[in-house]
Parts: structure tokens; C-alpha cells; sequence
């Protein structure tokens, strides 16, 4: 009996196994590169299907079907995927669903369509038509929840069993290719066309800034024109020839015919029967499922590398003299572009996706652009550029003006290319009417400061639902190209969008030092030589292109700042503008960007950068495979730099321990633990107190520290977030002439496993040998560790670049030479992810010297304070500074506020925590809400105040997700005596009762409220 029942189980097994083993045979994708598998396709009557290879896309066949008259084919040999074995970059963390993808080639277009049937038990479940009125390949993607029938909910699975082609239509010839029948997708991506309109039918399509729209570029279409006059004409005629001499300024392309033969080989283009033959040209082939063994070899012509050979053979065909390698080069760019336009990328078509496009077509559109004239000679022109303005969604200019939002993507790497793009069309008249309606609309998105992203009215450059000027880099190399382009022309960028823009890119070099703008601000990218250098000829731009107003043909401001950045390095444009009596500018004071929770203090030749985070504020941005483990850089960090920048001043990656960014506090956790579990995180706490006060060139910081609870400012995993540790800290920052103050308390956390530290600082060191002094010793001996013990009164340390710390409080202090081993930011531990920009280098290693203050495990209340002298530079000035130094009084330290006096000039620097929390320092009473107040007595009879409420309080239109748009929020306090404004100022309200003047303002976007008061 027991016998029996095994062998019942074994031929059981047997069957289960042998039937997932028909399965697993069945094609996920099908290339029809095996001639066999077309006897798993049924056909009607009127139908021939066949093998061709006159077009294909991977391997060298396609499924070409004739047909006669009503006809389909279908088969179910074929297997959906999983979500498993789908490519999925970011796993769950975006939503994703199955998805149908397909190749069609069309010869001949007719007005006629076929049925794309998908079958469950012999019942037509969902179907989609796609009409025939083009020619050439078409790539579709389509989502089974976008089509029509009993389709599956968005996010589930869908199984049938039987895919089915048909058509009505008299005859007719297609060819099929590389069918994937059913794979997970990312939601975001599968993109409407002309082939496929009803995707994302239900969704608001202006929200995805790179997908483009029918109605847009039917928009162009039907754009009226009307005569121009020879002004307007001269003007497009400099117009382009500014474009021209932009792209052809410098460049020293040495390529030989040679060369780019060889280059061209490698793309296998050709004529081939009259049609142009090659390898698939892709987009983001990454993206799509791939099997070698149904698709041979995976063979591509990148659309991105397409560019960079067509951009060689433009700027080579526009350097050469030689007649004979015109001609050859010509041909060679003629043939691509046939064959780009063959490949499906002509208008009205997205190819399944094409989103981010932007980063991988500008040199194309730079090689069509300077070619136009070869393309319009062989009845090219308007094909290739109608192709563009489709992918650029050029229409765009032509839309509504309400529906007008800035974004820094679009400004990076569309803008500038949308003017190219006007030029690719051989009409005049319609040249003219898109650059009016273009120049409207930069003009109009340039100046909008409370929008979503863009530029902010404190300077910063949002992206990313934050300040980032990784992306704003982009913007600011391109928009300057456009507004010195147009600034001579009826088509100049008008003043409220140049003043905007001219504020942000001046932002940039308050925040870097001298170009390298580092860690607080670096986004995904830290210590990752973030800078300003390719600004160099986007200053010099602007300063050519005369002030936003328009009445002086330099920006007098610009010109000052660039002799400053470039000035010694640039000897024809210092003496051009030293000339026009144009000198360098001295940047020094205190500069707030409260909508980036930064400041920065700047004296002499250093930079101090310091920043926060808040409920509106993100931390830092950590992806899948980028800063895996960049958690604390925002924690009330301090980072000094010279004009040496990062790495001249010790802030190298080799080796850098991820926990000990300068002056934040943290949870010291093993990397393992510090990495995220999430493959995206933002993180924005549940605190709205980080900002800043600035008066004169002083100026304060204060945050909030708070990890126990908080939302991820990008995709849906946005609420319920919060690290384990719970870390809390009220810090602030009081930046006094040549020294920064700083203070913390009520520091607590509930992990009892690992210590809580506030970071004094960590510098690389070149050489074992390099000294780090201190109050105790000099550390000499490499590696080492001292304690500096907390009832040492005058503690002190000198780190390796000049900087000097006086500790204050009653503070145990490590300081610490050794060998660091850490892991590389583009590397996960969890995962094992490397991001290729990484380069394959997992661990680095480098020598440091740090020191930091211990809080314990688990503290609770505890608090710290210190001083910074940055580039003191000399143990014994540190020792000298620290005995003199009576230019600061620390008046309190609390959990309610933190308050010190700067008496070199007679200002009393307030950071409250609380509302109605009551002071007894200074001419300060009491104030109504959490606040920042910097007040300075000019004379018994004369006060200048900053006062500023830092709650940014944008709208939460859901749990976790901001309007990014300041709303007003009120701030009252009281001062001692009778007082008035100097200056009459309809944003502040006064009242006086008794002996006491009663203040009223409002604070917006975080920036400080300055006035002056004279006493009654």
C-alpha cells in the first residue's frame, strides 16, 4: 500500500514538473528568429505568415503577415512574466503593472486598423485597436489596465491564454518583432501617441514634463502666421548665426574621415532593397525584458550615441574645406537620418517611452540643427524637425498661459534646444510666430518664484520637491545661452524673468566656495565634486546681456562677481571689464536660503555652510544605488571650506565615515544599520523650525532635530517614516564675525545599543605625520585615540586645515587619527547595487583625523556648546583667542531658547523654540510663536531688528505631499519701552501699552523681517 502511494506521489511530481516544464518553454518574448515556432501561430484562409528579412529589429527576422480581406493570426505559445523577472530598477517602490509590448512595421500606410485580442477560455477579455495611417517601425508599450474589456485592476496580475492580431481591412503587409507579452512596468512610463492615444487617458499628461502631447503638437499645426517685416527677419538671421557660433565656439574636432567611417561601421546602417536597414535604435533598452536565446546577440544603436557620431559629422562637415569629404560626409549624415526617421522616431510616435529624453538627444538635436540646411536641400528638413518638436513637446509654448509651470528639467536640457528646434522648419513666417510665443513663455515661467519647483524668491533652484543645485547646474549653463542669444532682438527675455533668474544663478557663488558648493546641498551626490566651474561662461553670458531692466548693456553686478571667480584666470574680459570701471566684488556677510534650510557665513577667505532640514526641507536625497548612506548630512551640519574647496580641505570620499559629517548629531550607527532600508528616501521631519535671522553680516541658524517621525518627499512611500533611534536635538548656530557658536540641547534618543554624538569634525589627512593639536597633547602617534576629559576647563582642539575648536561645555571629547574603512556612496551593503558611476569600487580606505562629542547611549537632556575660530590656524593664536576672547556672552542654553550676545557690536541673537516663551535678555520680553529675532542696540535711542517665524507652512494637500508655496504666518513679541518705526512699514504693526511696544509682522517663505525702531 505505502508502495503504491509513493509511486501515486512520483508520477504526480513527474506531471506537475513536466507541465511548469511545458510552460518555462513557452516564450516570454518572441523575435522569430526560430523558423519552427511559427507553426504555433493559427491564421484565417486569406492570410500568408512568413519570415523577412527586410526589416527587423533583434536577430535578423521579423513575422511578416499579408493578408487578404477580414484575417487575423494568434497563438498561445507564449508566458506572461513576473514581477520578479521583470526589470524593475526600484523593486516595489514605484508602482508598477503588467504591461503588452510590440514592434510593427508599416510600408504603406492606409487609413485602416487592426485589433490587438487578448483571450481568456475562447472569451475576447480586453482588446485595443491601432490604426495603420503610418509608415516605418512603431514601438508600442500598453498597459492591460489602459485597454478596453474585463481588464485586470491597476497593479494585478492578468492571465490568458490566447493572443490574437486581426484587421478588417482589404489587404494589406506588416511586420512583427520582438513581442513581449506580458511584462511588469513602471506605471509613469508607458507614454500616448499617435498609435496609442488612450494611454493614460484618465491622468493629468501635463504633469509628466518630458511626455509629449497631440494637442501640442497639433497646436503647431494649425499655428497662423502672418507677414514679417525685415527687422524681424535680420533678427532670426543673427539669431541663428548666435546659435551657430554657441555650438561651434572651440570646438577643435580633429576627426579624421577615417575615424568617423570607422565609427560609423559600428552602427551597421545601410541601404538595403530601397529601405534602410539596422540594428534597433533605442531608448532606455534597459527597460524592456530581454532573452538572448528567442533575440540573439542584444545589438542596439543607442539614440544617445546616435547623437554623439551625428554631432562628429556636423561639426566635422562645418570645420572642413575639403569638397570631396563634404560630399562623404553628407551622405553619411543623409543615411542617418533616414534611418532614424525609419526607426519610429518620427512624429507622433513615443516609442513606448521616451521619458527623461532631453539628457539623451542634444547632441542629435545639435547635429540636425547644424545641418539644416543639407536636410532642407534633400527634402528632410520638415520631417526631421516636426520629429523634434514632437519629442520636445515644442507645442508646449503654445498653450494656455495659466498652464505655465517652471521646471528645472525642462530648463536644463530642453530650452535652449527648443530654440534650436524653431529653426528646423523652412517657413519664416512660422520661425517668427514660435519664437514670440517661445520667448513668452521663458519669460513667463523664468519669473515664477511659488511654483511647485524652479526658482525661489531667496535664490534657491528647487527640483526634486527641494533646493538642488546639481539640477540647477544644468538651467544655469543653458538659460544664459538664450537670454544672450535674444537679448539684442524684439524677442528679448523680458525683466521680471531675467531679475528672477539672475537672482538664482547669483545664489549659486554665495553657497560655494570658491566653486565647490558641498555635502549639505549635493542631493544624491556627496563628495562628489559638486561646484560651480561650468558656470565660468554663463557669468560672462549674463554679464554681456545687460541688466534685466535693459538700460546698460553689462549687468554691472554679474561682470563684478565673475572678476571675482574668474577674473584672474580671464585677462581679456578683467581688463575689458575693469575698463568700463568695473571691479571685483567682497563677499563677505551672512547669507540666509531659508526655502534650503541653509546659511552661510562668509569672512575673510573661508565659507562656513550650514544646514537643516524640516517638514518642508528635505535631508538628503538617498537613491537605490546613490548615497546609500547619506542620512545625517543635514543634521545641523557646518562644513568649512577655502578657496581650496572640498578637497583641499580634507572632504574626500576614500574612506569617509558616513556617520561624521561636521557639527551634526547622530545616532553612531554601523553602516549596515545607517543604510536605508527604502531604495528612495527623502526624509522630511515633522518639525517646521529651520531658518535663520541675518542682520548686517551676522546672523543665527536654529533647527529642530527630530527623526522619530517624518514623510519621504518623493513617491508614493511618502508618510509613516521615522528612524528607530528616535534622535531629538534643539540646535542653533550664532555666526559672529570671525566665529561660529554653537549650541545644543535636550538631546535624546531610545537606542541603547549605539551612542549619540554631536561631530566637531573629520578631515582626510594626507601623510600619518600630520598634526592634530589639542588642549591635552599633540597627537602625534597615527593611529590614536584621546579623550579630552569633561571637567577640563578651556578645551581645545586644532584640526589638520587651520580650523580651531574651543569646547565649552562639560563635554567628554574623542579625537581620533586613524585608517578609515568605508564603503562607497554607490554601493549597497543590503542589496549589493553599485550604480556604474561608482565604477565598480565598493570599499574605499583613506586616513582621517575626526573628533566628536559623546552624549552616551540613550541620553537624555544632554546638550553641548562650542565655539569655532575657523582658520585660526595656529595653536597658539586658538590659545590666545580662547584667554581674550570677551566678544560673545552664551545668556542661555535650554530647552525653551538659546541666546548669546555678540558685544563687539551690541546685538543680542534670540533662537526660541517655544511659543510664548519669555525672555529676560536684552530689550526682549516675550514672543508669541517660535521664532528668530536678532536685535541691535545702535544707541539707547536707536534698535535695528530681525525677526522672522521659520515655519515655511506650505500646503499639505495629502499626507506627505506639499504645495511648494510659502503661505504667510504671523509673528508678535514685545520690547522693553516705547518705541516706533523709523520707517513707515505697512507689514509691521505697532502698539504701545504701559512701558511696552507690542510688535505684529508676518513672516513668508522664511526670510527674516528687517526694520529699525527709534524710542519715543
Amino acid at each position: 500500500m505505502t508502495k503504491n502511494i509513493s509511486l501515486t506521489i512520483l508520477i504526480y511530481l513527474l506531471f506537475i514538473h513536466f507541465c511548469f516544464s511545458q510552460e518555462e518553454l513557452k516564450p516570454a518574448v518572441e523575435s522569430f528568429e526560430n523558423k519552427s515556432v511559427i507553426g504555433f501561430y493559427d491564421l484565417s484562409q486569406d492570410s500568408n505568415l512568413s519570415f523577412s528579412t527586410d526589416h527587423y529589429r533583434f536577430g535578423q527576422n521579423s513575422l511578416k503577415w499579408q493578408w487578404k480581406g477580414d484575417s487575423f493570426f494568434g497563438t498561445n505559445h507564449f508566458r506572461p512574466l513576473s514581477h520578479k523577472d521583470s526589470n524593475l530598477k526600484y523593486g516595489n517602490f514605484f508602482p508598477t503593472s503588467p504591461v503588452f509590448l510590440i514592434a510593427i512595421y508599416n510600408e504603406t500606410p492606409q487609413d485602416e486598423e487592426i485589433k490587438i485580442s487578448f483571450i481568456k477560455n475562447e472569451n475576447e477579455d480586453t482588446y485595443f485597436t491601432i490604426s495603420l495611417n503610418f509608415s516605418g517601425w512603431r514601438r508600442i508599450w500598453v498597459p492591460f489596465y489602459e485597454i478596453k474589456g474585463n481588464v485586470p485592476l491597476k497593479g494585478k496580475d492578468y492571465n490568458y491564454d490566447y493572443f490574437k492580431i486581426s484587421t478588417k481591412a482589404n489587404e494589406g503587409t506588416l511586420y512583427f518583432d520582438d513581442i513581449v507579452f506580458s511584462q511588469y512596468q513602471d506605471d509613469r512610463h508607458q507614454y500616448p501617441d499617435y498609435v496609442v492615444p488612450f494611454i493614460k487617458r484618465n491622468t493629468n499628461l501635463g504633469s509628466d514634463h518630458w511626455m509629449p502631447l497631440i494637442k501640442h503638437f497639433e497646436a503647431i499645426k494649425a499655428l497662423k502666421t502672418v507677414n514679417i517685416t525685415d527687422k524681424i527677419k535680420k533678427d532670426l538671421v543673427a539669431i541663428e548665426q548666435s546659435i551657430n557660433g554657441n555650438l561651434l565656439k572651440g570646438k577643435s574636432y580633429k576627426k579624421s574621415l577615417k575615424n568617423i567611417n570607422k565609427r560609423f561601421e559600428k552602427f551597421q546602417i545601410k541601404n538595403h532593397k530601397n529601405n534602410v536597414t539596422g540594428p534597433p535604435l533605442t531608448f532606455r533598452i534597459e527597460e524592456e525584458y530581454f532573452d538572448s536565446k528567442q533575440q540573439g546577440v542584444l545589438k542596439t544603436n543607442d539614440i544617445n550615441d546616435l547623437g554623439k557620431l551625428l554631432k562628429s559629422i556636423a561639426v566635422t562637415y562645418n570645420k572642413t574645406i575639403n569638397s570631396k569629404e563634404k560630399q562623404e560626409l553628407e551622405e553619411k549624415f543623409l543615411l542617418a537620418s533616414r534611418y532614424y526617421l525609419d526607426q519610429g522616431w518620427q512624429e507622433g510616435t513615443s516609442g513606448g517611452t521616451r521619458h527623461h529624453i532631453g539628457y539623451a538627444v542634444r547632441e542629435l538635436t545639435e547635429a540636425f540643427y547644424l545641418m539644416r540646411n543639407q536636410l532642407k536641400n534633400n527634402s528632410l528638413l520638415n520631417d526631421i524637425g516636426a520629429s523634434l518638436h514632437w519629442l520636445f513637446n515644442l507645442g508646449m509654448i503654445l498653450d494656455d498661459e495659466e498652464k505655465f509651470h517652471v521646471n528645472i528639467d525642462y530648463l536644463n536640457t530642453q530650452s535652449y534646444y527648443h530654440l534650436m528646434l524653431i529653426f528646423l522648419t523652412e517657413s519664416k513666417e512660422k520661425q517668427a510666430a514660435l519664437l514670440e510665443a517661445y520667448s513668452n513663455y521663458i519669460s513667463i515661467t523664468l519669473a515664477q518664484e511659488n511654483e511647485e519647483w524652479g526658482f525661489k524668491v531667496d535664490g534657491t533652484s528647487w527640483h526634486h520637491n527641494g533646493h538642488y543645485p546639481a539640477y540647477g547646474m544644468g538651467a544655469f549653463r543653458s538659460v544664459p545661452k538664450l537670454i544672450h542669444t535674444l537679448a539684442d532682438t524684439k524677442f528679448r527675455i523680458k525683466k521680471e524673468a531675467h531679475f528672477n533668474f539672475k537672482r538664482a544663478l547669483l545664489t549659486t557663488r554665495k553657497y560655494s566656495q570658491l566653486y565647490d558648493f558641498g555635502f549639505g546641498n549635493a542631493g544624491r551626490h556627496p563628495l562628489e565634486n559638486n561646484n560651480i566651474k561650468s558656470l565660468k561662461q554663463s557669468f560672462l553670458q549674463m554679464a554681456l546681456s545687460g541688466n534685466p531692466e535693459n538700460t546698460s548693456k553689462i549687468d554691472t553686478e554679474v561682470a563684478s562677481a565673475y572678476l571675482r571667480l574668474w577674473g584672474e584666470k580671464d585677462k581679456k574680459n578683467n581688463s575689458f571689464f575693469t575698463q568700463k570701471g568695473i571691479v571685483k566684488e567682497n563677499l563677505e556677510g551672512y547669507f540666509v536660503l531659508p526655502l534650503g534650510a541653509t546659511a552661510i557665513h562668509r569672512k575673510n577667505n573661508w565659507t562656513a555652510i550650514i544646514k537643516g532640514y524640516s517638514k518642508y526641507v528635505w535631508s538628503s536625497e538617498i537613491y537605490a544605488s546613490s548615497n546609500r548612506y547619506g542620512r545625517y548630512p543635514a543634521n545641523g551640519t557646518v562644513q568649512i571650506l577655502t578657496k581650496k574647496g572640498e578637497k583641499g580641505n580634507g572632504f574626500i570620499q576614500d574612506g569617509w565615515d558616513w556617520n561624521r559629517y561636521p557639527s551634526s548629531t547622530i545616532i553612531y550607527l554601523p553602516f549596515k544599520e545607517l543604510e536605508t532600508e527604502l531604495p528612495l528616501l527623502m526624509f522630511r521631519s515633522e518639525e517646521s523650525f529651520a531658518g535663520m535671522a541675518k542682520l548686517n553680516k551676522d546672523g543665527v541658524f536654529g533647527m529642530i532635530l527630530n527623526e522619530s517621525l517624518g514623510t519621504n518627499a518623493d513617491g508614493d512611500n511618502t508618510n509613516k517614516l521615522g528612524f528607530k533611534g528616535r534622535l531629538k536635538a534643539k540646535k542653533s548656530i550664532f555666526s559672529f564675525g570671525d566665529k561660529l557658536i554653537c549650541i545644543g540641547t535636550d538631546i535624546s534618543s531610545v537606542d541603547e545599543k549605539n551612542p549619540v554624538q554631536t561631530n566637531i569634525f573629520q578631515t582626510f589627512i594626507k601623510n600619518k605625520d600630520i598634526r592634530v593639536e589639542t588642549s591635552e597633547n599633540t597627537l602625534i602617534n597615527f593611529p590614536s585615540l584621546e579623550e579630552i576629559k569633561s571637567n577640563k576647563k578651556g578645551k581645545w582642539i586644532m584640526d589638520p586645515y587651520g580650523n580651531g575648536y574651543h569646547i565649552i561645555s562639560n563635554s567628554s571629547i574623542k579625537v581620533q587619527k586613524k585608517e578609515q574603512h568605508s564603503y562607497h556612496n554607490k554601493y549597497s551593503i543590503n542589496t549589493g547595487k553599485m550604480h556604474k558611476k561608482g565604477k565598480g569600487v565598493k570599499e574605499t580606505v583613506g586616513n582621517f583625523a575626526s573628533a566628536w562629542i559623546e552624549h552616551g547611549n540613550a541620553p537624555k537632556n544632554e546638550s553641548y556648546q562650542y565655539v569655532i575660530y575657523p582658520q585660526i590656524n595656529e595653536s597658539n593664536k586658538l590659545q590666545d583667542k580662547i584667554s581674550k576672547d570677551k566678544s560673545y556672552q552664551i545668556k542661555r542654553a535650554d530647552n525653551l531658547a538659546h541666546v548669546v550676545i555678540n558685544k563687539d557690536n551690541s546685538t543680542t541673537a534670540y533662537v526660541i523654540f517655544n511659543e510664548k516663551v519669555k525672555l529676560k535678555t536684552g530689550v526682549l520680553n516675550e514672543v508669541s510663536s517660535p521664532s528668530i529675532i536678532m536685535i541691535k542696540e545702535d544707541s539707547n535711542k536707536a534698535i535695528s531688528i530681525s525677526a522672522v517665524n521659520p515655519d515655511l507652512n506650505f500646503k499639505e494637500y495629502k499626507k506627505g505631499k506639499f504645495i511648494n508655496s510659502s503661505r504667510p504666518v504671523s509673528l508678535s513679541f514685545s520690547i522693553k519701552g516705547l518705541w516706533e518705526l523709523s520707517e513707515l512699514n505697512s507689514a509691521i504693526s505697532i502698539k504701545k501699552k504701559g512701558k511696552t511696544t507690542y510688535i505684529t509682522l508676518e513672516s513668508k517663505n522664511g526670510l527674516p523681517t528687517i526694520f529699525n525702531m527709534v524710542k519715543l
